[in-house]
């Protein structure tokens, strides 16, 4: 009956230094530590959705996840980030795919003309097999996507008349910046002249263009509406904002803390689309009241514009992504229409 006793405290002890151990072990674990970097201010709906991520992190890894947010390009250009990431200096960053097309020519397919006929169908082709095929390229560079957040359409501000349809665009002078935008705007009769963006405000100004193209936010930060009348909401072009992460460091997360942090960009993603749409909504609601006139393009009027326009640039475009990837994405896109 002793021996009995001993063995049991001898087991009861050996339990407790082990409980005491693990317990120690489990208290002074390393912090994992994600630094984010992007390039928007602190205002955006961007940078707003980061900050949703970093607490949805880390409450629910309970403070074993720690997420610094670096905003405005803190440290440093997207392409600096971009390589940053890939060494592992920080753990993820975020870019609009048509800055990498040199890097990863297979992104070149995002910037063909009128692909999406709303912001609904792009989140539908990007959260798709078109969207998650397009991410693979990262890998080859120690990457890996999360999904697509995103900048949202370009439309079309000038001074002369709204557009409603192809012939309206025809002999408009606008800012020309990139060859495969030349030649698209080129085809359905527009005059380009190469200008810098700092340089668009004084030519609308002084009349040096007629119109130019970008952002909704764009066109109302910069004040565009003080030298234009129209703005058309021609959406030919939708611009993605890729979030990626170092794959080193995601493949050496646990199980556990992976999925929370690929759960935790879902909800950040759904997040920015959210703002977004309600910053678009906010501008477009103010612009009237600036004196601008706000227009629908009605949808036949931009395919019509998009056929035209993406048979100038197909060329161009599957030089670099390649004839595979271009009718393969193309195939969803139109799978994916309502």
């Amino acid at each position: 009956m002793k021996k009995v006793l001993m063995i049991i405290m001898v087991l009861s002890i050996l339990c407790g230094i082990t409980l005491i151990a693990d317990g120690q072990k489990e208290k002074g674990a390393e912090k994992i530590v994600i630094k984010l970097g992007h390039d928007n201010n602190v205002q955006t709906p961007g940078h707003k959705a980061f900050l949703e991520f970093k607490k949805i992190v880390e409450e629910e890894s309970q403070g074993q996840i720690e997420v610094q947010v670096f905003p405005g390009g803190q440290l440093g250009s997207v392409q600096d980030m971009f390589e940053q990431a890939r060494r592992g200096d920080i753990q993820m960053s975020v870019t609009a795919t048509t800055l990498f097309t040199q890097t990863i020519p297979e992104f070149a397919i995002w910037d063909s003309f009128y692909m999406f006929d709303d912001a609904t169908h792009a989140h539908r082709v990007l959260d798709g097999k078109a969207g998650i095929e397009l991410m693979k390229p990262l890998e080859s560079m120690n990457l890996v996507g999360l999904g697509y957040m995103e900048i949202g359409f370009r439309n079309f501000s000038n001074r002369k008349n709204p557009i409603m349809k192809p012939e309206d665009v025809k002999g408009l002078k606008i800012r020309g910046w990139g060859p495969i935008q030349i030649a698209a705007w080129e085809s359905v009769g527009c005059v380009l002249t190469s200008l810098s963006w700092s340089e668009v405000f004084t030519s609308l100004q002084q009349n040096l263009i007629d119109g130019q193209e970008c952002a909704t936010s764009s066109f109302y930060y910069a004040k565009f509406y003080e030298a234009q009348k129209y703005w058309s909401l021609t959406k030919h072009v939708y611009t993605n904002w890729l979030w990626y992460a170092n794959k080193d460091f995601m493949d050496g997360l646990s199980a556990e803390h992976r999925s929370l942090i690929e759960e935790a960009a879902k909800k950040t993603i759904r997040l920015d689309r959210e703002l977004i749409a309600a910053s678009e909504k906010e501008i477009l609601d103010k612009l009237p009241g600036l004196g601008i006139e706000v227009n629908e393009v009605p949808l036949e009027a931009r395919r019509a514009m998009g056929e035209i326009m993406n048979g100038a640039v197909k060329n161009q475009i599957v030089e670099k992504c390649g004839i595979d990837i271009y009718n393969f994405v193309m195939a969803e896109i139109e799978a994916e229409r309502k």
